[in-house]
């Protein structure tokens, strides 16, 4: 069971793609506590963040604190900084791409992992070529190393 105090910023960003397969997964995680407690801690930190779902095929979003958004992103994204939402992308091909293009994004966080799949596009559908600029790296233990850059404008 969740039993949790977490700070409500940041607030997620996801696109349809993204969004419907977590919230299948995520919620039934968080209430049953069944799995690794690892996984419980974090599903329990994602029903409680407000989540904003871009989306112009679904008619509901049933994730707890998710808020579904018809509006066009370039006119939601801007209202919800200037409201001071620190906001997370949690999507790379769909929403990702379009943010990035719209020059929305301040920041970015790369997880290298320590497991080799391939050579897959990091956020696809971008068309033009993004300059970023190296702003922090952070190791874990695991292997995983976090890369932080921010476009250079």
């Amino acid at each position: 069971m969740c039993t949790l105090a977490i700070h409500e910023k940041p607030s997620l960003l996801f696109g349809r793609e993204i969004y419907q397969p977590m919230e299948s997964a995520w919620p039934t995680i968080a209430s049953s506590g069944d799995g690794p407690q690892f996984m419980v801690d974090f599903a329990c930190k994602l029903d409680r963040k407000p989540k904003h779902v871009f989306s112009r095929t679904l008619d509901h979003v049933s994730w707890q604190n998710s808020f579904l958004l018809k509006v066009p992103v370039s006119e939601e994204v801007p209202q919800l900084t200037a409201e001071g939402m620190n906001l997370v992308v949690n999507d790379g091909p769909g929403l990702g791409a379009t943010l990035a293009q719209l020059g929305l994004v301040d920041e970015y966080h790369f997880l290298v992992q320590p497991i080799v799949a391939g050579c897959p596009k990091i956020i696809g559908g971008v068309r033009e070529r993004l300059n970023l600029k190296l702003s922090g790296t952070k190791s874990y233990g695991s292997g995983v190393v976090v890369l932080r850059y921010t476009p250079v404008r």
